[in-house]
């Protein structure tokens, strides 16, 4: 489990359409949301901007798709940045559907605040697991959580369909029911890299559209006592989401 991670267990029913437990713990943004595309192409490397580069949203770039590419994705809108501590952001950082994987998308999670903020629940806002509105869709870890920089990328053997290129999941995948919480430093970024699938009820490899992901962002805050001591916790929410166009090639 990434740096900072700290669980906060308690039981609860996920409210994705299909869940997962894999060997992930599971563990950038711009601070504004608002429209535009975040699209990559499929490459290893990010360009960071000149300035934080270890924290900032990877430049945009276009690269010609690979010979078996098979779709394209790419983000045609994101909310307005929620009014909260925390300014969560994302990037298409693999556009292409491919056999060598499908489509990635990076998440950072910035903490502009000089204090350190305590978000939850730590898969859901770096939109791990996390399911888009019509359930045709599913985000899965490809990368743990991060606090102290840019996670390295993996795919892990999700069980899918056969045949290249087709990232369909075969099947509902068990998920813990823990509640965590990670800790963002001030001034620092919580990054994580996920990879779209398509759940087993969609009908194909690579249903086309435009599909919304949605998650909650809880911060909690401390609560003083009457002798003025922080000992209780109190949540305050907000939703932040953005949609992803998906077409064949």
């Amino acid at each position: 489990m990434s740096d900072g991670d700290q669980s906060t267990r308690r039981s609860l029913l996920r409210a994705t359409g299909v869940a997962a437990a894999v060997g992930l713990a599971g563990c950038t943004g711009s601070p504004g949301g608002g429209n535009g595309s975040g699209d990559t192409g499929r490459t290893d490397t990010e360009t960071p901007t000149p300035t934080d580069a270890e924290t900032e949203t990877p430049t945009d770039t276009e690269t010609p798709p690979p010979d078996d590419a098979t779709g394209r994705v790419h983000r045609v809108s994101s909310d307005d940045t929620p009014d909260l501590a925390v300014e969560p952001a994302v990037t298409v950082v693999d556009a292409f559907v491919a056999a060598d994987g499908p489509a990635v998308l990076r998440v950072d999670v910035d903490n502009p605040s000089d204090e350190t903020v305590v978000v939850g629940e730590y898969r859901d806002v770096v939109f791990q697991y996390v399911s888009s509105s019509d359930f045709t869709y599913q985000l899965l870890p490809h990368s743990e959580r991060s606090t102290t920089g840019v996670p390295e990328r993996e795919r892990p053997p999700y069980p899918t369909e056969e045949g290249e290129s087709c990232w369909r999941l075969t099947e509902p995948l068990a998920q813990t029911t823990e509640y965590g919480t990670v800790s963002i430093p001030a001034g620092g970024t919580l990054t994580a890299f996920v990879g779209l699938y398509a759940n087993p009820d969609a009908g194909a490899c690579l249903p086309t559209g435009e599909y919304r992901f949605e998650a909650t962002y809880a911060l909690e805050e401390p609560v003083g006592t009457s002798s003025g001591t922080a000992t209780e916790q109190e949540r305050t929410t907000a939703e932040w989401g953005f949609s992803l166009s998906v077409e064949s090639l």
